[in-house]
């Protein structure tokens, strides 16, 4: 009865937001004097790819098409319902034959340019995540990629074409990065193909969010994957061949609070109190854990005072975090109902929490190594600092409880030091692991920077404008 309740209530709720709802303002950049020299010089600019962060990519049942994440409604799966946990999440069996499975079991659709919430066949609300990027690109003359084939332009494309990088986000970022290297060939043997003039041209990367990590290991790693403690890939910047500029919006270079909170408590997409992911479904996801903050970013302590590593699986145990945690054992036997017995499930989930814990500390290490990239890769940042950040836990072992200690400068997820990749925390002067060519700072939140008019303006200076003044 409670649930039908709040169904009604919600269902209220959109019919009166979408009745009301305003079309969005999308920045179109003025030129004024310079147009004909910028649109000459958009001409000879470079493609760009988007790779969107954590949660940016649509997901769908791969047996039905239905949508899996990206939207809500009466014709989508719903959060915390048995059938979207055991597909959401990945098997408590980190096997060979497993990943395969779950690999098959959802697709990336596309970038995600809106959630829709749709609850009456006539009624339903946008709330915009990466549309108002697309479409500003889209005005400073970028043509999407999908409609150049569409409508079979070739040699007489105007400007160059702006790609779209849809990926599977909840599994690792190396992996990620393994499949952006191959999107990254096969888009420029179609250009060449189509006998395109940016054919031979490299490729400019804006991403946003944990995107960042993946683009930055695909820089340094290509598709050479994690490899292991003793077997690492080879650090030799395979990635950056195609590659001239790569502008990072919000990038958690060090981790984010934001994943460790999510790990432990679960997710309410836009903080929508009905609308929750459990913690057990996202602690399968080896890009969850990836995207905790290392130990020299997060201000962690024990009740004695001790620093506390985020990153150390006995911790999570002893603190029954995330799948480890009591209340989350019936959602832990829906997405672990191929292992025999309860206590092989737990046994398992515990196998697989410190392993993912491993192997994001692996990941982290090789993105914090500081080495000198190829000559002529460019480096931009724009970041925020409009929201208190939490960046001190308090973590009492004893009465196994947390609570944050302090905030500082960040976008309300992102700190500024882990976006700006700060090498020492503890002596700044060592400057950062990344050699920015730039770094601006804007006074806004995690995801309206993807919608800051003013971050834009700066976008296109990197892009055109510089090169035509």
């Amino acid at each position: 009865m409670q649930f039908k309740v709040k169904n009604f209530l919600l269902m209220l709720l959109v019919g009166l937001i979408s009745s009301c709802s305003k079309n969005e303002i999308i920045y179109a950049p003025r030129l004024g004097s310079i147009t004909g020299d910028v649109i000459s010089q958009l001409k000879e600019s470079n493609p760009i790819i988007v790779v969107p962060g954590v949660g940016g990519t649509s997901l769908v049942d791969a047996s039905n098409g239905k949508p899996a994440w990206g939207s809500y409604g009466y014709t989508t799966y719903w959060p915390s319902t048995e059938k979207e946990n055991k597909l959401l999440a990945f098997s408590l069996t980190d096997n060979r034959e497993n990943k395969e499975k779950e690999k098959n079991k959802l697709k990336p659709l596309s970038m995600l340019e809106k959630i829709t919430v749709t609850l009456l066949p006539f009624s339903s609300i946008d709330l915009a995540i990466y549309s108002t990027i697309v479409s500003s690109l889209e005005k400073a003359g970028y043509i999407r990629y999908k409609n150049l084939v569409t409508n079979n332009l070739s040699k007489s494309q105007p400007t160059p074409p702006l790609f779209e990088f849809a990926y599977d986000w909840r599994m690792s970022n190396a992996d990620s990065a393994r499949e952006l290297d191959e999107f990254v060939k096969k888009k420029s043997n179609e250009l060449k193909a189509r006998k395109s003039s940016y054919g031979d041209q490299k490729f400019n990367i804006v991403c946003h969010s944990m995107g960042c990590l993946v683009a930055r290991y695909y820089l340094r790693y290509g598709g050479q994957g994690l490899g292991t403690s003793t077997t690492p890939p080879k650090l030799d910047w395979r990635g950056s061949q195609k590659i001239e500029n790569i502008i990072m919006v919000a990038p958690p270079n060090k981790g984010s609070m934001e994943a460790f909170t999510n790990l432990v408590n679960g997710y309410h997409p836009h903080k929508i109190k009905w609308l929750k992911y459990p913690a057990a479904v996202l602690g399968t996801m080896p890009s969850m854990y990836e995207l905790l903050p290392t130990e020299d970013i997060a201000d962690a302590s024990n009740q004695k005072g001790e620093k506390v590593n985020l990153l150390d699986p006995e911790l999570w145990q002893d603190m029954s975090w995330g799948l480890l945690d009591p209340n989350q054992s019936k959602i832990l036997h829906q997405i672990g109902s191929e292992i025999s017995t309860k206590k092989n499930i737990y046994l398992q989930a515990k196998i697989l929490q410190a392993k993912l814990l491993r192997k994001a500390k692996l990941f982290h290490s090789r993105l914090d190594l500081k080495v000198k990239p190829p000559a002529g890769l460019g480096f931009y940042l724009f970041a925020g600092i409009g929201e208190p950040t939490e960046s001190g836990l308090l973590i009492n072992t004893v009465t196994k409880s947390w609570s944050v200690k302090s905030s500082d400068a960040g976008d309300g997820e992102v700190l500024k030091t882990s976006a700006y990749a700060i090498q020492n925390t503890n002596n700044p002067d060592e400057g950062s692991i990344i050699p920015w060519d730039n770094a601006i700072f804007f006074f806004s939140n995690h995801m309206d920077l993807v919608k800051n008019n003013d971050l834009f303006a700066n976008l296109y200076d990197i892009l055109i404008w510089r090169n035509a003044l």
